[in-house]
């Protein structure tokens, strides 16, 4: 019995092993994707000690340009057309030229309705405009707006109200409000609650697509190859009115892309997160939707640079104003001044545990509380009318 299941455990061992073997042979990119990724200790070094001998022998057989020909053999379905990415929309600002009166011209002017004669920027006239006397003269419009500039040139942004308004509509039965939430697993945790509380309405649809793992500077996908064609094929496939966004579970772990280190709370690391962030913003409202962007939780343990890591997001999000919104998450997770709790206090005055052991994710009653958070920011704004759920 015993050489029996002696023999069964080699076994097991000699297939995984080959399998092992084969895959590394098979795909020795991401091979060297995964070797860069260990923490920079003996374990990347060992990890290389693997990865770099069998990477050079695969190219050497060309296994790569095998397994290519047959995946474009396999794979004969058209490719999807991707939706073109928004571009940041930059404030055209025109310049002016306005002649400068003074103050007793201006007044002529408003009085007897005589053209005032066009004064040069000196500073007898900047004198006129600081020491106004206290008069109730009411001066036209063109001509306050002269006056008050003082200088020879002036900049003027001209700004249309209506384009710093949301773009929203009234969600109805008929057509649902269709809203995508995207992140890693804070979102996970998120859109559980989501799908509890807003899909009960008639009026909504909610689409989860939060991943277990993701972050944008977690190495394990390709950000260009597979991050950005996902967006673009969910966005395509949803045509949401609003996308959700929460994520930051796995900013701080210090990984490696393409074998650079990415150091939690550096320059370089600010740099790609801010890169990316951007990247996929102009992904997921590419087709006109609205973003509210959550909030990172901030987390028990302080080696979790939420901080940081949210000050890169409001950096980014106001970018993109009028089109996308920061919201705060600890106004519902955190305690009255904000920071991090591991409770929750109910009505009837019970506590109930809201973050879980490792203080990083939330349980439901966190989940269940920001959606409701967020369905009234629904109503606020306007998106969906304060609809009682159909039983």
């Amino acid at each position: 019995m015993r050489k029996k299941s002696s023999n069964e455990a080699l076994k097991s061992l000699f297939v995984m092993c080959f399998f092992l073997i084969f895959a590394s042979f098979l795909a020795p990119g991401v091979l060297d994707i995964w070797a860069s990724t260990q923490k920079n200790d003996f374990r990347r070094d060992l990890a290389r000690e693997w990865s770099e001998p069998i990477g050079d022998l695969s190219r050497k057989i060309k296994f790569d340009e095998i397994r290519d020909f047959s995946e474009r053999i396999i794979d004969t379905s058209p490719s999807e057309q991707m939706l073109e990415p928004l571009v940041k929309q930059v404030l055209i600002v025109p310049e002016e030229s306005f002649p400068i009166l003074s103050i007793k011209e201006a007044k002529e002017e408003n009085d007897s309705g005589v053209k005032a004669t066009e004064l040069k920027s000196t500073s007898s006239s900047i004198e006129n405009l600081i020491d106004l006397p206290p008069s109730p003269t009411i001066l036209p419009p063109q001509i306050t707006a002269n006056a008050i500039a003082a200088t020879t040139t002036t900049t003027t942004t001209l700004v249309n109200p209506e384009s710093l308004a949301k773009i929203r509509r009234t969600a109805t039965v008929e057509d649902p409000l269709r809203i995508l939430a995207v992140g890693d697993s804070l979102m996970l945790d998120f859109q559980y609650g989501l799908e509890r509380i807003l899909e009960a309405r008639p009026d909504v649809n909610i689409e989860g697509r939060g991943a277990l793992g993701f972050g944008f500077t977690v190495p394990y996908w390709d950000w260009e190859d597979d991050v950005i064609p996902d967006y673009n094929s969910m966005v395509r496939k949803v045509r949401p009115d609003i996308v959700i966004a929460m994520i930051g579970a796995n900013e701080f772990q210090g990984y490696a892309i393409e074998g650079e280190d990415l150091e939690p709370g550096s320059l370089r690391w600010s740099e790609v997160l801010t890169e990316r962030a951007n990247d996929a913003i102009s992904h997921w409202i590419a087709d006109g939707a609205y973003l509210y962007w959550w909030t990172t939780p901030k987390m028990s343990d302080p080696s979790y640079l939420t901080d940081d890591l949210n000050s890169i997001w409001h950096s980014v999000v106001s970018d993109w104003y009028p089109k996308a919104e920061m919201l705060d998450s600890m106004e519902v997770l955190g305690d009255e001044e904000g920071k991090f709790r591991w409770n929750m206090k109910m009505l009837d005055g019970s506590m109930v545990p809201l973050r879980k052991e490792h203080g990083v994710h939330f349980f439901e009653v966190g989940a269940d509380a920001l959606s409701r958070e967020f369905e009234e920011i629904l109503e606020k704004d306007g998106w969906v009318e304060n609809l009682l759920p159909v039983s």
